[in-house]
């Protein structure tokens, strides 16, 4: 199965509130996005944001990136967010990890950073 189609399947889960099934697809679409940045970083190329299952794995690495910043596993959340600016091909993905970077190595958690630098009333739409 796809990463675009594990992700469907997780988001009908998510509003279906199965925690228990939720972490089991997470963990499905992490193992998979490993393997494919995996042989990303062996063949020397980067992620292409216009990939609809490149896309996937560049936000699975988000959503485990803000996790471990969550959880408090820094270092790790720290880690994903220098190598998502070297894989991904995309500018404002680029600046986008590089923020969460600076907020994490500002000692912010996760919660005042997104008190203090993210807009969350309006999102952004990419057009």
């Amino acid at each position: 199965m796809s990463l675009v189609s594990k992700y469907e399947e997780l988001d009908r889960l998510i509003h279906q509130n199965q925690d228990e099934q939720i972490n089991e697809v997470f963990r499905e679409i992490l193992n998979e996005t490993f393997k494919l940045i995996n042989n990303k970083i062996e063949n020397q190329e980067t992620l292409d944001a216009n990939n609809p299952e490149e896309k996937a794995a560049i936000r699975a690495m988000f959503e485990y990136m803000l996790e471990l910043w969550d959880e408090g596993a820094v270092d790790e959340a720290k880690e994903i967010g220098y190598d998502m600016v070297y894989l991904v091909d995309d500018e404002k993905l680029k600046e986008m990890f590089t923020g969460y970077v600076f907020g994490m190595l500002e000692g912010l958690s996760l919660d005042r950073f997104f008190e203090k630098y993210v807009n969350t009333e309006k999102p952004y739409l990419d057009e």
